[in-house]
């Protein structure tokens, strides 16, 4: 096979993987988060029109949603007393509806972490750089 295929097909099945990847029910951004900086909660548009939906975790207690451009979302600030560890966010539809729950990494002062996009994205850059180079390689030598 050669090498232009060869990276062609790594990154085809990359974005392939990435696309689909099961979505979070619930939805933190930016997760991980440093304590003391802001994060934007969502249903993912999950709820639909349901009333009293509400965020729940032991990191910040219970705060209501409200409808926005990504279905029902709130802005919280995280404390910056907050403990480093993971805390589960649950985004309760209404009293007795649906629950959908993500995972918040809170570290100690800075964001750590690499997200799905960004790790396909590093990898399609690691497979083009070494498809290139091999290519330089093989023209560099006269063949």
């Amino acid at each position: 096979m050669k090498p232009a295929h060869l990276s062609a097909a790594v990154l085809i099945s990359a974005v392939a993987l990435g696309a689909t990847a099961p979505g979070a029910a619930a939805r933190v951004a930016p997760n991980p988060v440093a304590a003391g900086e802001r994060i934007t909660i969502s249903d993912g548009r999950r709820c639909g029109t349901a009333h009293d939906v509400r965020a729940v975790s032991r990191l910040f207690g219970s705060v209501p949603l409200r409808p926005g451009a990504h279905g029902m979302a709130t802005d919280i600030r995280i404390a910056r007393r907050a403990v480093p560890g993971r805390y589960r966010v649950t985004v309760e539809c209404a009293p007795g509806g649906p629950r959908h729950t993500e995972t918040l990494l809170v570290s100690r002062g800075w964001a750590e972490g690499v997200d799905a996009t960004q790790a396909a994205g590093g990898l399609a850059l690691l497979t083009l750089a070494g498809g290139a180079a091999y290519l330089l390689r093989r023209t560099g030598a006269g063949r």
